[in-house]
Formats: structure tokens, sequence, C-alpha cells
């Protein structure tokens, strides 16, 4: 199942209890969260939250949570696990390490929906997490991880509660709700230079590496090419992606990467990981990024 289908039902699920806890003005204390006991016990210091505002607050106290959990999950003792349990644990390891990279995101942020979307994207990756020792037969390993996960957990439906009602809050003061998600058809986080190389009909052109199939290219796979562009620095990366038929899971690790394609119908990337054959629904997908801005 497509990933980010799977974070859109997560967080329109989410948005509406949310929407059941939360009325009127901006949250100020934790009586006022989904879990206000778990509010409280991670939340003790008021003079904090009367200077960073509840918000920040909550939001710290998540990511460090997020950062305790994938710790904890890299340090699990391993030796009794059969192979269906390791492949589900691996991906609790990349999806709670993609958690802390959202809650850093949405802790920096100062866009409300932007926010929504990472912490719920974090949500997503919390049940994801717990779905793949399912989907294997493997539940049983779900004992070996954290404790606290149950908390952390928590700690994700007390943010999106306080930031909705802030959103809310804030989209009702402004004439027109003061929804603006897209720009010039663009989400608001796609930098202008992106926007430009997107529009370019000569992107292909700018390219830094050639995959072809056919030998006409730098590489002929793209995970070679991915790999060449390993330490590529902090500039934006483009790969063209030239017609043909891929067969390989792409997984980008990096950021800054952007792949460029013939058509929907000439570059064609294809795999065949499934749960029958061992693999979770998370990682037969063909091709992987845990971070939404490539």
């Amino acid at each position: 199942m497509d990933k980010l289908f799977v974070i859109g039902l997560v967080s329109a699920f989410l948005l509406l209890f949310v929407s059941r806890v939360t009325n009127g003005a901006t949250m100020s204390s934790c009586s006022q969260t989904p879990y206000p006991e778990i509010c409280t016990s991670f939340i003790s210091s008021t003079s904090l939250v009367s200077s960073k505002g509840l918000h920040g607050v909550a939001l710290s106290a998540t990511l460090n949570q997020a950062q305790l959990a994938h710790g904890l999950i890299l340090a699990t003792d391993l030796s009794s696990f059969d192979e269906p349990a390791k492949v589900a644990w691996t991906d609790c390891a990349e999806l709670y390490a993609d958690s802390v990279s959202q809650l850093n995101r949405a802790l920096l942020s100062n866009n409300w929906e932007d926010t929504q979307t990472w912490l719920s994207a974090a949500v997503a990756n919390h049940q994801t997490c717990q779905d793949g020792f399912i989907e294997l037969n493997s539940a049983s390993y779900m004992s070996f991880l954290p404790p606290m996960l149950g908390n952390f957990s928590k700690l994700l439906s007390n943010s999106l509660a306080i930031n909705n009602q802030a959103a809310s809050t804030l989209s009702s003061s402004k004439p027109g709700g003061g929804r603006k998600l897209l720009s010039d058809g663009f989400p608001s986080w796609v930098s202008t230079a992106d926007r430009k190389l997107l529009q370019s009909s000569t992107a292909a052109a700018q390219a830094n590496l050639v995959v072809a199939a056919d030998g006409s290219g730098n590489y002929t796979t793209i995970s070679q090419a991915l790999s060449a562009a390993s330490n590529h620095g902090t500039s934006r990366f483009v790969i063209y992606v030239k017609s043909g038929t891929y067969y390989e899971r792409i997984q980008i690790s990096q950021t800054k990467i952007m792949l460029i394609g013939d058509g929907i119908d000439a570059t064609i990337v294809t795999g065949s990981n499934n749960v029958v054959d061992g693999s979770t629904t998370f990682s037969s997908a063909t091709a992987g990024k845990l971070s939404f801005l490539i």
C-alpha cells in the first residue's frame, strides 16, 4: 500500500479525533489535551509553558521521547529473533529514525499545516512498526519493543490536538481561513529553485548523472547512481533515468535527490517484494524515501 496514502488516512482520522477534544481558544494547559496525565508527567514546568507556550513544550517532549524510543529499539537484543521478526524490527528502526526527523521538522516549522503533516507521519510510523510484526506472524516479538512506546503514542496524540487547535484558531482569525498549502501549484516547502527545475523542459539536460538500462548513460541501474551520489553535498542532485524497465527496489537515504524520468509509461521501476515472500507491506514499496523532501 502506498505510504503517503496510509499517512493520509491516519491524518484524516486523527484530525477528526482531535477536533472532538479541542474547542475554543488555543490550548494553554495539559488539562485540555486528550491525555492530560501523560501531558502533565512530561511537562511539569508551568514557567516553561508560559515562556515557550504549550505547543512548543509539547513538541519538544514528544521529540525527546522519539529519540529515546529510537535508541532503545536500536539496542534491542535480537539473539532470539527469527528472520521474519528481524525484518519487522528493521522496519521499526527505520520508522523511528524517520519519526525523529519528522518531529524535528515539526519543532522548527512555523506552518501549522506542515506541522500537522509531520506529526501525522510520526503516528503512521508508530502503527506501521507494529503492523510489520503482525503481518509476518511475529506479534509475540512485540513484547521486546520498549514499553514506553505506549506513552509516546499518547504524546503524539496530545501534540496533534494542541497543534490542530492552534491551527484552527489561526485560520479562523484570517479572512478566507488562511489555509494556503500550495503556491503556484507547489507545496509551500518546495523552494523557488526546485520549482523552476521541476517546471523546466530541460531538467533532464541539467542532470548530474544519467541512468540508462541500455548502457548509454553513466549507470545501468538507479541504485548505482544513488550510491554514486552519496557524497554530493548540500546542493540539489539530479538523476535522469532514461526510458526503460528497471527491476530493482530503490532506497533513497540521501537528501536533495531529484529523480527525473521520461514519463509514466516510459521510465518504469518495478519490484516484487511482498508479505507472502517475507517482506512487510512497508518494505514492499518499489521506491522508498522516508523523509518527504527528497
